[in-house]
Formats: C-alpha cells, sequence, structure tokens
C-alpha cells in the first residue's frame, strides 16, 4: 500500500470520520467548527470578566464618584 493510497481520518479521538485523500485539515468540518465555537466562548467570557473587573476597579478608584451627575 502506497503512502498516498493511506486512508485519513478525523484526529479528533471522539469522531475518526474518514476525510477524503485531498482534505487538507487534520479535523473533519464539524470538529473544527466545535472547536472555533469553544474558542470564540472563552474570549466572550474573558472579555465579559474583564469588563466586570475594570468597572469594579474604575469604582474602586473613583471611589463611587465615576458617572455620577451630582456636581457639588
Amino acid at each position: 500500500m502506497k503512502k498516498n493510497d493511506e486512508i485519513k481520518l478525523c484526529k479528533n479521538k471522539d469522531c475518526q470520520k474518514v476525510l477524503p485523500k485531498d482534505y487538507k485539515h487534520k479535523l473533519c468540518e464539524s470538529c473544527r467548527n466545535k472547536r472555533i465555537d469553544k474558542a470564540k466562548d472563552i474570549v466572550k467570557s474573558t472579555l465579559v470578566v474583564g469588563g466586570t473587573a475594570l468597572g469594579f476597579v474604575l469604582t474602586v478608584i473613583t471611589k463611587g464618584k465615576f458617572g455620577s451627575s451630582n456636581k457639588g
């Protein structure tokens, strides 16, 4: 059996779908989409936590006067 005749499988241990011979990625389309969705969720969570922390820090630094309309 030549190297070109070998069957390509998805590298995800839970998937193992057969990939086309000329497919350029290691993961099937479904597994690639799941990985991208996970990365997006991590980025969103990080931004939410960072925004919350930034609001807390601004409140502490300005002693609660940040964004208040009381003048005097």
